[in-house]
This record gives C-alpha cells, structure tokens and sequence, in this order.
C-alpha cells in the first residue's frame, strides 16, 4: 500500500514538475522576444514618436490655386524663398498686412516644383497675363486678384512698395 502512494506522489509531481517547465519556457520565450523587439526599437533609425502632426499654412498658395481663394479681393506675391531680396519683400509684406483694412497677401514660392512651369524660360515675363495659362514669371511678382482675376500684374520693386504702402482697401 505504501508503494502505490509513493507512485502516486511520483506522477502527481511529475505533472506539476512538467507544468512548472512548460510555464518557465513559454516565459523565457515571451521574455527573448520582448528583449529582442526592445533593442530592435531603440536601434531602428525612424523614431516614429517625434513625428509631429502637419500645420496647413493657409498663407502660402501654388500658382495653380492662387485664384481660388476665399476672398474676393486679395494680393499673391511670387518669388523664391532662396532670393537675396527674400527678406526685404517679406518686411514690405509684414509691413502692409499689419495696417487696418490690409487685404490678404499669400506667398507663392517660385521653388516648388508645381510652380517652375510658369517661370520665364527667356528671361521675358508677361504683365499682360490675366490668366493662370499666360503667366511667364520673372524673378518677383505681385498679383492682385480680384474676384478670381489678375487685375495687377506688378515686378518693379517702387511699385511693389507704393501699391502695398499706399493702397487701401475700397
């Protein structure tokens, strides 16, 4: 009778002896991969948690879009963000748009790639222009757009300067 009990104690811990074997591996493989996707995350180049989410810059306008805009009345100054003159329209800019009864003045940056097609290939611009198709842009443009249509077509600098110092909304 006493060796059947002793069989007995033997089978019964050999199953928990399995159980508690089976219980260590799964927790040491659970625990390999955890350790191993760890460092992997620390080494990965793209740290997805500092990805911001994106600003929509109203202010700024393709040539394609520029005469689609909100209001009916408003200004689109055109020329790259590169231009040694960069600094001195966006002073004149700043300047007009903080007086009272301003119009709306959008940036178009002749650097992007939607807007190279309308740069002058010959050096010759086309003041004319009154559609989007006609445009041929120098160096710095300033458009006035008036209910969708071009109705200032503007590249000297003193005109620049009077039409956004002077002028004021009717």
């Amino acid at each position: 009778m006493k060796r059947k009990k002793l069989d007995m104690v033997n089978e019964d811990e050999k199953e928990i002896l399995r159980f508690i074997v089976i219980v260590v591996v799964i927790l040491l493989v659970v625990g390999i991969i955890y350790l191993i996707s760890y460092f992997k995350e620390r080494q990965n180049e793209y740290h997805y948690d500092d990805v911001k989410s994106g600003v929509v810059d109203s202010g700024i306008v393709t040539i394609g879009t520029m005469l689609n805009k909100a209001e009916d009345e408003y200004y689109v100054a055109i020329y790259k963000d590169d231009d040694t003159k960069a600094t001195y329209y966006n002073n004149i800019i700043s300047s007009y748009a903080s007086k009272e009864n301003a119009l709306n003045v959008y940036y178009c940056n002749l650097n992007n790639k939607l807007n190279e097609d309308y740069i002058a290939k010959d050096g010759k611009s086309n003041p004319k222009a009154k559609k989007i198709e006609d445009l041929q842009l120098g160096d710095f443009t300033l458009l006035k757009i008036k209910e969708g249509k071009i109705t200032k077509y503007i590249e000297d600098t003193t005109k620049f300067e009077e039409e956004l110092q002077i002028e004021e909304k009717d």
